[in-house]
């Protein structure tokens, strides 16, 4: 088993797609680690072999753990890009994450289709100039756009109620501009 490991994690790690793997593979693996605590390996090895067992354990795990990090990886990039993927390929949790992945991806694209057909009037929003007479940070003005930040003698357009704020508390002084006619 831990040959199988060793080729799988070396064909996970030069491929952009999750290569073939039989469905009962991970609980191959999970057996072959088991099998390897009930040889009675130890965390403080007596002889050669123990401690050799013991580093097979180590790297088998890590081996492992490193193949279901980059399927992982592959599966939801791939889903994630639409791109076509041969189930066979796949464990059975493996089958089941793709299914839910498309699912999952299928819904949120109706519900962004769904929100994309709601008319929603444009607000119009009186502007006022106005200059600053402190520092002031970035805001979200009531048009929901983002505003500032603003150092001190800086001159803005904000929406009226933003501006009016402003001058409430000091921060700004209104500038009255007449409409140039052509």
């Amino acid at each position: 088993m831990y040959n199988e490991l060793y080729k799988v994690w070396r064909l996970e790690k030069t491929s952009e797609l999750p290569q073939p793997l039989p469905s009962d593979f991970y609980n191959r693996a999970a057996a072959y680690l088991k099998d390897l605590d009930e040889k009675g390996i130890s965390n403080t090895p007596q002889g050669l072999q123990d401690r050799l067992a013991l580093k097979e354990k180590e790297v088998a795990e890590r081996l492992l753990e490193e193949i279901r990090q980059a399927r992982l990886r592959k599966i939801t990039n791939t889903s994630l890009k639409g791109t076509a993927m041969n189930l066979q390929d796949l464990t059975d949790k493996e089958k089941t994450l793709v299914e839910s992945l498309q699912a999952s991806t299928a819904e949120f694209g109706e519900v962004r289709v769904e929100s994309s057909n709601v008319d929603t009037p444009l607000v119009e929003v009186d502007l006022t100039v106005v200059r600053f007479l402190q520092d002031s940070p970035e805001i979200v003005g009531v048009d929901l756009k983002m505003y500032g930040p603003y150092k001190k003698e800086d001159v803005a357009s904000l929406p009226k109620q933003n501006a009016e704020a402003f001058i409430k508390q000091g921060a700004a002084k209104s500038i009255d501009v007449k409409q140039a006619t052509q």
